[in-house]
């Protein structure tokens, strides 16, 4: 067993969060409650004695279908399952704070990045090894990549529970049958349905986003990757340089992309799609919902992420891991297995459009159905973590916030590509030799 985290490794920890986190509001964290009597508050200090499980989750996750399994679960275990929910960055300082304090909850949700396998690696979080064992072809249901991230050195640190992407091609479909156009596949077939789009009379072809992370999609579709090497570390840099004038190009040259506005917000492009002022945005699962909100009857269409030397984009998600102190480990496995039901997921999708981690989810009737969750389940097979070497390092904050410059000279400001990636890679380099 490893040692716990270092204060200060924990601390870093907390800041890369802040620097990573893509799909969360930044404030607030809602009071604790019970399943069954969700206006109750109480303190959490002390022994629960098995008679309580104690379940952090991420705020808005609180859906209806896990209410109600939850509900049924503490009436066959006769325990009280009380949920604390957070804003991921206030979920990881929280983390941070019980680790430090070893009074833990007993169960907890994850965002899919570094956080299982490095509380795992230094004792924080419990391998599911045995509980694997036990329930023999549990895993075989889900998705590699969702597994993938929540694994190191053969132990399996958490088991995933939603399983998004980024790089997804959300469009208005109106606007494709009046400028003639399919659904672009590649780069180039994106550029021309834009320069359509525009031309027959729309604002805008396309809106980029001004967050960083919507960017990495299409480093990855060039064939480049980031590594741990000193030297290094975004490779191959050409192919890195070529993805930042692509997109740079769409709002500097071709001028079918408003110029992006800096911002901790990232709902703009998604705004201008609603109000039909844009063809495209290149967005995730999580936007669906958002589109309903805002048009409950907005034409839109999802195509797959992009192809180019290759077809990848960003995993994200969320699953659940269950810390080494945690009074109800046995428990809260029973209670994992609940919640990742094939039959809940699909209650989850219908009710509020999330995608889920099984396998056997894309068959549900739910999915099979839409045409546009089809094409979600379709790309969970392209995402990957492109940032997975940076994980072990303590750096991640000042790494992700080396991206998050780059990106913003070249697309935000118009700035040299080719400088800023060299200056990216020069930065990074330092930062992985500390």
């Amino acid at each position: 067993m490893h040692t716990p985290l270092s204060r200060r490794s924990l601390l870093t920890g907390a800041v890369a969060l802040g620097s990573t986190a893509v799909v969360s509001n930044l404030t607030g964290c809602s009071p604790s409650s019970g399943v069954g009597s969700f206006n109750d508050s109480s303190s959490h200090s002390g022994e629960r004695t098995g008679k309580e499980i104690l379940f952090y989750l991420s705020a808005g996750h609180d859906f209806a279908p896990y209410k109600r399994v939850i509900s049924k679960f503490e009436q066959e275990h006769k325990v009280k399952v009380t949920i604390q929910t957070f804003q991921w960055p206030d979920l990881q300082q929280k983390l941070t704070a019980d680790f430090l304090s070893g009074t833990t909850p007993d169960i907890t949700e994850e965002p899919g990045g570094f956080w299982a396998t490095r509380f795992g690696n230094d004792g924080n979080i419990m391998a599911f090894d045995d509980y694997i064992k036990k329930d023999k072809g549990f895993l075989d249901d889900f998705v590699p990549a969702g597994l993938d991230v929540r694994q190191a050195s053969g132990k399996t640190y958490a088991v995933p529970m939603h399983l998004t992407m980024g790089g997804l091609v959300f469009a208005n479909s109106e606007m494709l049958a009046k400028a003639k156009v399919p659904m672009p596949t590649t780069w180039e077939e994106f550029l021309e349905a834009t320069k359509r789009i525009q031309a027959s009379g729309v604002e805008h072809g396309c809106a980029l986003n001004n967050d960083s992370s919507y960017g990495t999609p299409w480093l990855l579709q060039n064939g480049g990757k980031y590594t741990a090497d000193k030297s290094t570390p975004m490779q191959p840099a050409d192919a890195a340089v070529e993805a930042m004038v692509f997109q740079r190009d769409l709002v500097y040259k071709h001028k079918v992309s408003p110029t992006p506005v800096a911002s901790s917000e990232y709902s703009g492009p998604r705004k201008l799609l609603t109000s039909k002022r844009c063809g495209f945005i290149i967005t995730g699962p999580w936007d669906i919902s958002a589109v309903r909100t805002e048009d409950k009857n907005f034409p839109l269409i999802i195509g797959a992420p992009l192809k180019h030397k290759e077809q990848k984009t960003t995993i994200t998600g969320s699953g659940l891991m269950i810390p080494t102190k945690s009074q109800n480990a046995d428990l809260c496995w029973e209670l994992i297995k609940v919640l990742t039901d094939a039959d809940v997921q699909a209650q989850v999708t219908k009710e509020v459009g999330m995608a889920c981690s099984r396998k056997s989810w894309a068959k549900s009737d739910v999915v099979q159905n839409d045409p546009n969750m089809r094409v979600v389940a379709t790309a969970r097979d392209l995402a990957v973590a492109p940032d997975r070497a940076y994980w072990p390092n303590q750096n991640m904050a000042k790494i992700a916030d080396a991206g998050k410059v780059m990106y913003e000279n070249v697309i935000l400001s118009n700035k040299d590509p080719r400088s800023e990636v060299a200056i990216y890679n020069k930065t990074v380099g330092k930062l992985l030799s500390r």
